[in-house]
């Protein structure tokens, strides 16, 4: 290809990936139901700023705050919001935005998390990079994949924290690559303190033999315990585990969960809305655990080192963080959003494959993404698969966590993975 022939192409790519961008901001941002998740820590900080009240698990309280304050939930005028689910720490991080009123609130925490994820997308490419040029490579395929990934729109639309979990997963990853264990620890501790799947990062630390990394985590979560003990009380933690136990009890597959378990269940077990192939709740269960060592598995092969090299530290944050999506419970789509980086340490890595090994990892990738990126957005796309031999197509999404799991450990096997 010419210079001015591929100067042609990036020029239109990139405007592209703009205008999608600039679409996919505007239509989530205008969204209807915009900032859904984010109504109950509004509400939580707002009880306990106005009136010094820490009920923030207790949902008639916070459910009549809400309506004092001209809140709804998701269906509308009347509905009560959602649950408060994150740990008591989290209500004096949302504390500055309650100060806004809350149109103005939501509108600020979507533009903050927008950020985050951009921030996050160069920091990861600064920690996988081997250098300048490779960098920006690797940021400008994130930034052009991202402006497609469901995921990440989807996650804005609803008001969710994943942007700013996502940069301390980045920052983690970041500083650990510059040599500094225990700040890495540090940066992951509000990520894996808010969101408990987003902790299984720390694997990565006792692959690479980080243990003051370690420390960091731990010196991180007791910080954030006793912030939590100074937002909502002796019963904050009791409290908040009986919310997100009660929150993660999983017996029909719902659309939307991507996670391992609703899989198995929507093939063989129940669904609110998907007829399985046949009900055999035995198979369901069997299923559940094969996939459970299968996943693990490839997550351990991904973390080990490779012949002749060290653990890739990359695809060992990959794997673990789809590991993480496919263990736990409630693995709601937005939640794809912590897919971004397996797809840039593969990518990364595939680079560095002989041409048609490259080939092969980049085939993968692509269709891998593309799953995640523009399969089941509508509520009627659910539906077309819901029952008859159809519904094999129902966890498409799990299936490509699956793939995009195995890649990892194959990437981390290659002896041309050597830096």
């Amino acid at each position: 290809m010419t210079p001015t022939a591929r100067r042609g192409w990036t020029v239109f790519l990139v405007a592209v990936a703009a205008t999608n961008g600039l679409y996919q901001l505007s239509r989530a941002l205008l969204h209807p139901k915009q900032g859904l998740d984010l109504a109950p820590a509004y509400v939580a900080a707002r009880l306990l700023v106005d009136g010094g009240d820490r009920r923030f698990y207790d949902d008639e309280v916070l459910g009549a705050r809400a309506r004092a304050l001209g809140i709804h939930g998701p269906a509308g005028e009347g509905d009560p919001v959602l649950n408060f689910l994150y740990p008591a720490w989290t209500v004096l991080a949302y504390v500055p935005l309650s100060r806004l009123p809350w149109t103005a609130a939501r509108v600020a925490w979507f533009f903050l998390s927008a950020g985050a994820v951009a921030v996050s997308l160069a920091w990861f490419a600064r920690a996988l990079a081997k250098d300048p040029d490779e960098e920006r490579v690797l940021l400008a395929a994130g930034l052009l994949g991202a402006s497609f990934f469901f995921p990440v729109w989807y996650g804005l639309m609803t008001g969710q924290a994943n942007g700013l979990l996502l940069l301390s997963a980045a920052g983690s990853s970041l500083l650990l690559a510059r040599g500094r264990p225990f700040a890495a620890g540090l940066a992951l501790a509000p990520a894996a303190f808010c969101k408990p799947f987003l902790a299984l990062p720390a694997l990565v630390f006792v692959a690479q033999g980080a243990w003051s990394a370690l420390a960091g985590l731990a010196a991180g979560g007791a910080a954030l315990g006793l912030l939590s003990l100074a937002a909502g009380g002796a019963d904050a933690f009791a409290a908040w585990l009986s919310q997100i136990s009660s929150h993660n009890v999983l017996d029909v597959a719902e659309w939307r969960n991507h996670g391992l378990k609703a899989a198995t269940l929507a093939l063989f077990g129940r669904g609110e809305t998907t007829e399985p192939l046949r009900y055999l709740p035995a198979l369901a269960t069997g299923l559940f655990w094969a996939g459970v060592a299968l996943a693990a598995g490839l997550a351990l092969l991904s973390l080990m080192p490779g012949r002749g090299r060290a653990a890739d530290a990359g695809l060992g944050l990959g794997a673990t963080l789809v590991l993480a999506l496919l263990l736990t419970p409630k693995s709601w789509e937005h939640y794809g959003v912590f897919l971004i980086p397996a797809f840039l340490a593969c990518a990364r890595a595939a680079r560095r494959l002989p041409p048609r090994e490259e080939s092969i990892a980049f085939a993968v990738l692509g269709a891998v993404y593309v799953v995640w990126a523009f399969v089941f957005q509508g509520k009627e796309e659910y539906e077309a698969v819901s029952r008859g031999l159809l519904v094999l197509a129902f966890p498409a999404k799990t299936y490509a966590s699956f793939v995009l799991l195995g890649l990892t450990a194959w990437l981390a096997r290659r002896p041309a993975l050597s830096a």
